[in-house]
């Protein structure tokens, strides 16, 4: 009877064991990720028709208040997504880099809606701190220690923002928010500069989709 019931707890042990080491794979599974550090993360339908990047500044005081406004239009589009683009500037010194490092490694750890929840928080946050935040980012699955973590010691995430700034002045871009509409059938382009609203943004599109019209209509006269 003794051996039986031994028999019996080392079986359960054993099935512990096996539910506690499944349970260790699936953490490890769910934190670790595939994603690079160049990755550019999208709000809104990842296959739509028209991209808007905003090249834009986490320290930029017209983007802190026309990104929102942004977000909130293209959220009501069908077709169109928004990919934000690094372009931290000199002026806003170490300040705005680190706060692009930041949200680089939300949007690596968490990706595309964390990475927006990141830029949501850090814009409402006061301009001007050297240290990088004043309050801890509020994270769905990303904790504040591995967000700091990544920042500190991530030089792929600090080589990715580097690269996207030197990019925009590459390009020509001087200021923020500078937008960019593209059209992902076409490839065809038009940049705007400043806070751009709804109706803008519209006539650029109708613009940009006749384009291919035009093209065809000409080369067949």
């Amino acid at each position: 009877m003794r051996s039986l019931r031994s028999i019996t707890i080392a079986l359960i042990l054993v099935i512990a064991a096996i539910v506690l080491l499944g349970a260790s794979w699936a953490l490890i599974a769910k934190n670790s990720h595939p994603r690079n550090a160049d990755e550019t993360w999208y709000f809104g339908p990842p296959s739509a028709r028209w991209l808007i990047t905003e090249y834009a500044d986490l320290e930029c005081p017209y983007c802190k208040a026309y990104t929102p406004q942004l977000k909130q239009w293209v959220s009501k589009q069908e077709n169109v997504k928004l990919a934000w683009h690094h372009f931290p500037l000199d002026s806003h010194g170490r300040a705005a880099l680190l706060k692009a490092r930041i949200v680089q490694c939300a949007g690596y750890l968490g990706g595309a809606t964390v990475f927006w929840q990141a830029i949501d928080q850090v814009l409402l946050q006061p301009q001007g701190n050297e240290q990088g935040l004043t309050a801890e980012l509020q994270l769905p699955d990303v904790s504040s220690e591995a967000l700091s973590n990544c920042t500190r010691t991530r030089l792929d995430i600090a080589a990715a923002v580097d690269r996207q700034r030197a990019e925009a002045k590459s390009r020509g871009i001087a200021g923020t928010p500078t937008l960019e509409v593209t059209d992902s059938l076409t490839g065809h382009s038009v940049r705007l500069e400043g806070p751009v609203d709804s109706a803008a943004l519209l006539s650029v599109i109708d613009a940009l989709a006749a384009q291919p019209a035009q093209e065809k209509a000409e080369s067949s006269r």
